[in-house]
């Protein structure tokens, strides 16, 4: 049903019309604290109606988007609850086994996963279980694996920079230390000499 705001005299209704859907967009919240929807405006509480009739066991997800680390999630409707898609099926809305009848698709896992979101302006998050197959579940987790991957890669050349900076300090360190010895031997000899030219001299 089309529900339309108060039209001032002379204003073409052409230009403005809002539908129920249109509501719910702008007043949806993924997660809505515990409020008395007596105190709400009409908006809130129609957005409010809807969410308590949404089903929040499991999450249905899209990854359209996993190489940059970003994913979309929502609650499951009435009829893929009834058919078990996202519980009996891969969560992964855009997945072949997302529509698998129960039992035909791959191995699933349940995962809970660390949401965070921006809504009206306010950054939130949220702990949501998603069911996925193996392929998905490696989608969801190929942006974490390549950092660990590059993280490992870099890790022995750094450690092998460090290994030629100590080796580097060490053969520094010897040739200092035969520096000394060099001076030190030939301060010795110098000191021979003149001990025995003394002793020559000295001589009657």
């Amino acid at each position: 049903m089309a529900l339309y705001p108060y039209i001032r005299a002379g204003q073409s209704s052409r230009h403005i019309s809002h539908t129920e859907f249109d509501i719910l967009k702008a007043s949806h919240k993924f997660l809505r604290d515990d409020e008395n929807s007596k105190g709400l405006q009409w908006n809130e509480q129609l957005a409010a109606k809807y969410y308590d009739n949404l089903y929040r066991e499991f999450a249905v997800c899209d990854l359209k988007h996993y190489k940059t680390g970003n994913f979309a999630l929502r609650w499951r409707t009435e009829s893929e609850v009834l058919s078990g898609a996202g519980e009996t099926s891969c969560g992964n809305t855009r997945c072949e086994h997302h529509a698998a009848p129960e039992g035909s698709g791959p191995r699933l896992t349940t995962l809970e996963l660390p949401f965070a979101y921006e809504e009206h302006g306010e950054v939130r998050s949220a702990l949501v279980k998603v069911v996925l197959c193996p392929k998905c579940c490696k989608k969801l987790l190929w942006k974490r694996q390549k950092e660990k991957e590059k993280q490992e890669a870099e890790g022995p050349s750094s450690k092998s920079e460090a290994g030629r900076g100590d080796a580097d300090h060490e053969r520094k360190r010897r040739r200092e230390e035969e520096g000394v010895e060099d001076r030190r031997s030939r301060q010795g000899e110098k000191g021979l000499s003149e001990r025995k030219k003394v002793r020559r001299e000295s001589r009657p």
